[in-house]
């Protein structure tokens, strides 16, 4: 490879073998030797001389030439770097390995602080329905990251499109368990059986309303009279960005 390439190169630029040996300070039965042999191996001192000679990266001797191609300021240090003596190498690298050390540990202090900066909450797979029916919660979930901050105990996965446009369809709610839950509020609610992610409101009789947020679903709206002995079990308070107004009947 190197010696096909070598010899491209010298055509390309109307070189002869003799003029690049003489400039590269090698004899010119050196350069015949790579041309006729790919395989051969060649100092990296002189192939970098001859790169710099015929003004091309290194890259274009090696067989792998998808890879990415160093910059100059990169080629500039690698030549500079076998031009030094042993000692120098052993400085540099000291120095290279020492920075290297420092941005393993910027990585680390960074992967910490965002790692300390979040929490993990379940979600479960059991969707809450928004206005259809759905089981119970069960023991099937998965980890759920949010920020540390966040009020929510636990996440479902809303299915139906009752609560649109503040809740779509599939989204992900976040939910806090124990929540005191007020007119207006949205919440998950285990009515006979069935869970909905509703808007709660309680008139001054007691009787209970579980409104769709999508008024053209106002079907899935839930009624509750204060005298019908209907168990409702609130889970949580859904936690939304905005408050939804309450629909005018």
């Amino acid at each position: 490879m190197i010696g096909t390439t070598l010899k491209r190169l010298l055509e390309e630029r109307d070189m002869t073998v003799s003029e690049l040996a003489r400039r590269t300070d090698v004899s010119a039965q050196t350069l015949y030797s790579i041309i006729r042999r790919d395989n051969m191996k060649i100092d990296f001192d002189l192939l970098l001389r001859i790169c710099d000679i015929l003004a091309v990266p290194l890259e274009t001797f090696c067989a792998q030439s998808h890879l990415p191609q160093p910059s100059p300021e990169e080629q500039r240090f690698v030549q500079k770097f076998h031009t030094l003596d042993a000692h120098g190498r052993e400085i540099t690298l000291t120095v290279m390995d020492a920075e290297l050390r420092r941005l393993q540990r910027a990585l680390q202090t960074e992967k910490e602080e965002v790692a300390a900066a979040t929490k993990i909450i379940p979600l479960y797979a059991t969707p809450a329905a928004a206005g259809y029916a759905s089981p119970a919660f069960g023991d099937d979930y998965e980890d759920y990251e949010v920020q540390a901050n966040s009020e929510a105990d636990f996440a479902v996965r809303i299915a139906g499109d009752s609560m649109e446009p503040y809740i779509q369809d599939g989204s992900i709610a976040l939910v806090k368990r124990g929540a005191t839950i007020r007119d207006g509020d949205v919440g998950l609610f285990f009515v006979d059986g069935d869970m909905k992610c509703k808007q709660y409101c309680q008139d001054y009789v007691g009787n209970v309303y579980l409104f769709s947020a999508n008024r053209k679903r106002r079907d899935a709206d839930v009624e509750i009279p204060a005298t019908s002995g209907i168990t409702l079990c609130c889970f949580g308070k859904v936690l939304l960005e905005q408050r939804i107004p309450l629909p005018i009947k």
